[in-house]
């Protein structure tokens, strides 16, 4: 008896496991979830400046307006409404922010914010606005410095576009990737960190790659940054660059070596025998 429960249970329980593997294996492989959602990375395109957005209070801005001159902007596609990857998208990039150290927001780079949903108003932005400035950690920055915006089906279509960010309406939902993009004060998009969590390391070498390390406190110290680290494209991260420490350590070595040469060479000469 307990044979035969035995074996009724493990027919049951492989009947559970294929049909769940059955249902995973369509989700995965739906042709319309493949061609129509996904991040296309567009490195070196630039954005239409032209392109009209809605910031908070209801007024129309174009790109060129939003974007600083002085400083690289971080590009935060989500749709307000959205219950679940956007909200932690956007509570990741509030994380990083605080955790970031000497780069400050609005005195290093800026955040744009986009609902790329074109029903969505700008009073639904600015209570998005009002919750996550409102909680950035060790500052309180100016509206400028973080806006959150909308747009008409248009303009979102054009901006998403340009910088390859793919997405559908599936029943009163979108489905939709997350990615924080990063652009230079000309529109050049520089940079793609995706997922909903960053390393603080990653964003502030991104945010110098976008500023060729034209910002924070300390440029040589960017530079050196710039020089040991790239963007790993298959890690998705920086990683330390090999040759170039190497590079650097067979410099240092010989400055070194050059130094204490010197200084035996002129010691010699002081106190010849």
């Amino acid at each position: 008896m307990n044979n035969k429960i035995y074996i009724r249970f493990t027919v049951i329980a492989a009947s559970a496991l294929m049909l769940l593997a059955s249902n995973i294996a369509f989700a995965l492989t739906d042709a319309k979830d493949v061609k129509d959602m996904g991040i296309d990375e567009k490195l070196g395109a630039y954005i239409p400046s032209d392109i009209e957005l809605v910031d908070e209070t209801g007024a129309s801005v174009t790109i060129k307006e939003l974007l600083s001159q002085d400083v690289p902007t971080v590009l935060n596609l989500v749709y307000y409404s959205c219950p679940r990857v956007c909200n932690f998208a956007t509570d990741g990039l509030l994380q990083v922010i605080g955790e970031l150290g000497y780069l400050t927001l609005g005195d290093d780079y800026k955040v744009l914010t986009v609902s790329f949903d074109p029903e969505e108003t700008p009073e639904l932005a600015e209570s998005k606005a009002l919750r996550y400035r409102g909680a950035v950690k060790n500052a309180q920055p100016e509206a400028s410095d973080w806006q959150f915006l909308t747009g008409d089906a248009e303009n979102v279509k054009r901006l998403t576009d340009s910088v390859g960010f793919r997405y559908f309406k599936d029943g009163d939902e979108y489905a939709h990737g997350s990615a924080l993009i990063f652009i230079t004060p000309e529109g050049k998009v520089t940079r793609y960190l995706h997922g909903i969590q960053h390393e603080p390391s990653d964003f502030r070498l991104s945010l110098l790659e976008a500023s060729r390390g034209e910002i924070g406190s300390s440029k040589i110290m960017n530079q050196v940054l710039l020089f040991c680290y790239g963007f790993d494209p298959i890690g998705k991260r920086y990683a330390l660059k090999a040759l170039n420490i190497v590079k650097a350590s067979g410099v240092v070595t010989l400055l070194l070596l050059c130094g204490t040469l010197t200084y035996f060479w002129r010691r010699e000469n002081k106190d010849p025998q």
